[in-house]
């Protein structure tokens, strides 16, 4: 958009004769106005995505980064203690069927 606003600032028509009719001049000044809006929407937009950067954008990723990432690592490190917990209980629990069929046995 820059280039257009350039291009339409510096727009001149090329006269045939000596000068530019009043027509071309009304349209090269219209242009060049046009021109300098662009640029200064233009110039606007990029403070408004800035800002937008900086106010929005940036926390968010920081939150993301700190908040959240946080929660899944103690996430990860929960279903690995919950895992060898669950693993460990299923070894206490064998063992204790295990044991009665001993004694069972050794009564009989």
């Amino acid at each position: 958009m820059k280039q257009l606003a350039d291009s339409l600032k510096d727009f001149n028509f090329e006269c045939i004769g000596t000068a530019q009719t009043d027509d071309e001049l009304v349209i090269c000044q219209s242009l060049k106005h046009f021109g300098e809006i662009i640029s200064t929407i233009e110039d606007e937009r990029e403070k408004m995505l800035t800002l937008a950067d900086k106010h929005i954008i940036e926390p968010l990723e920081d939150f993301r980064k700190k908040q959240i990432g946080g929660v899944k690592e103690n996430k990860k490190k929960f279903d690995k203690k919950t895992e060898k917990f669950c693993q460990s209980q299923e070894r206490f629990l064998n063992m204790s069927t295990k044991k009665p069929e001993n004694t069972i046995q050794e009564v009989s």
